[in-house]
């Protein structure tokens, strides 16, 4: 009997202890599905004690568009602006974005892989700096990181394979943007004036690969890489297509914050250094670097385009 006892109270022991055992496991396994939940913003970030809507409200101002016989004198022209210059420095910053203050590439990258408010399609990226042939999808995510090849061992030191890692790189790796613009004489307004046709963002990154590969798009602008760093092409983007969005994205303004510019206001207003690359020429459009091998010299050269274009200009008034 005592036995009998004993092995009714031992079973109902063990029912209960695999109970609690079975709803603890299931209990921190909704736990765990909780903590990885992610949580959707309930508002936009707040960054002020007031908020913002007269620079979401903006809109492109209108640029004239002059007719082919009023046009005098017209030249394209390659430019090159690098973000590691101070003046340039409001386009790169910040690295990630705080509140509503992001950099310019990460304004690109959010309007290329989602829908803007603005726009009824996603942002498109293309090949070339004439804009006429949009880029794949696997080329665009191509361009937006590098493929690393590891080697797996098990535990005994045995070659089992390999994997291949996708490493992306984020607005913090673009150090330069190549600007295609062109400048032309307007005889009915009188002026000298420039248009940016595209843009194009340049990656600068350090190859996980530790090898250094010689491009075939002519990338590196005919220079040996620094360490293992290397420059590499993210696309080409319509700069009228990009306009809505540059103009609702403010920069950052050190001297008052209240009165911030936009992205759009530092295009059209100038306010970059950068220096030229190339101009059109009968040799295949080719860049600077092509034929003059010094840095000096190169610069020189970019002096001498910009120059040249200020002398013709003045010269057609004088007539």
């Amino acid at each position: 009997m005592k036995r009998l006892s004993l092995a009714i109270a031992l079973t109902f022991i063990l029912s209960v202890s695999f109970g609690q055992v079975f709803e603890s496991e299931e209990g921190s396994q909704q736990a765990q599905d909780t903590a990885n939940t992610v949580l959707e913003p309930i508002r936009k970030p707040i960054d002020n004690i007031y908020e913002k809507k007269h620079i979401y409200q903006f809109k492109p101002m209108d640029l004239v568009t002059p007719r082919e016989a009023d046009v005098m004198y017209a030249k394209l022209i390659w430019r090159v602006l690098d973000l590691r210059e101070k003046l340039n420095q409001p386009l790169y910053y910040p690295k990630d974005p705080q509140g509503n203050w992001k950099s310019l590439m990460q304004a690109l990258l959010d309007a290329v892989n989602d829908t803007a408010e603005l726009n009824s399609k996603p942002l498109m990226v293309y090949d070339d700096e004439y804009v006429s042939t949009p880029k794949s999808i696997p080329a665009l995510m191509a361009s937006m990181g590098e493929t690393k090849v590891q080697s797996l061992y098990n535990e005994w030191g045995e070659d089992t394979g390999q994997s291949i890692l996708f490493i992306p790189f984020g607005a913090s790796e673009i150090f330069r943007y190549k600007l295609f613009e062109q400048w032309f004489i307007d005889k009915q307004r009188s002026v000298m004036d420039q248009r940016i046709i595209s843009l194009c963002p340049m990656f600068w990154y350090e190859s996980v690969n530790g090898t250094y590969e010689e491009s075939t798009n002519d990338d590196e602008d005919g220079l040996a890489p620094i360490s293992n760093r290397r420059w590499r092409n993210f696309g080409y983007i319509y700069y009228n297509e990009v306009r809505d969005i540059l103009a609702v994205t403010e920069v950052f303004n050190p001297q008052n914050n209240a009165q911030r510019r936009t992205y759009d206001d530092i295009f059209l207003q100038r306010r970059f250094a950068s220096f030229i690359e190339g101009e059109e020429n009968v040799h295949n459009n080719r860049k600077i670097y092509e034929y003059i091998v010094n840095g000096l010299d190169q610069i020189l050269e970019s002096e001498k385009i910009k120059e040249n274009i200020r002398v013709k200009e003045e010269d057609l008034w004088e007539f």
